[in-house]
Parts: structure tokens; C-alpha cells; sequence
């Protein structure tokens, strides 16, 4: 729980900073990654990816749960609290 929690974390501030999707994850056991919708990021934009994710988890920002079904078309709009 703790990685995936990452990985949505990782991206909701990689979309949040730079408008940047992802277009896949993969969570191993012992490598992660997160592809995202672009060629390239310049190492200033990945520090500042992890700079914002490290304060995120600094702040102790809640997580909540919750279960859609696929066909509730809220499933399109969730995204983190915080980010629009």
C-alpha cells in the first residue's frame, strides 16, 4: 500500500507541476516505475517533483479510501484533494 500510495502521489504532483499524464506504472518488488507522457525531464523538474512529494509526506496529508465501481462516471474526475 505504502508504494502504490506513492505512485499516486508521484503522479498527482508530476500532473500538477508540469501537466505531465502518466501512461503507465508498474510497482515490483523491487524496482518501481512511472512512465510518463513525456520524452524527457530535465533533472530540475525531477528535483522538483521530489521536493514536492517530500513535503507532501512531511505534512502527514491524509489518504482516503474509497471504492468506485468503473461504470460511476465519477471515476473520471477523481483526482488528489489540493490539486486542480
Amino acid at each position: 500500500m505504502q508504494q502504490h500510495s506513492g505512485q499516486h502521489l508521484i503522479t498527482a504532483v508530476a500532473d500538477h507541476l508540469f501537466k505531465l499524464k502518466t501512461t503507465s506504472w508498474e510497482l515490483g518488488r523491487f524496482r518501481s516505475a512511472i512512465e510518463l507522457d513525456t520524452p524527457s525531464m530535465t533533472a530540475e523538474q525531477v528535483a522538483a517533483i521530489e521536493q514536492s512529494v517530500n513535503e507532501k509526506i512531511r505534512d502527514r496529508l491524509p489518504v482516503n479510501v474509497r471504492e468506485l465501481s468503473l461504470d460511476d462516471p465519477e471515476v473520471e474526475q477523481v483526482r488528489w484533494p489540493g490539486f486542480a
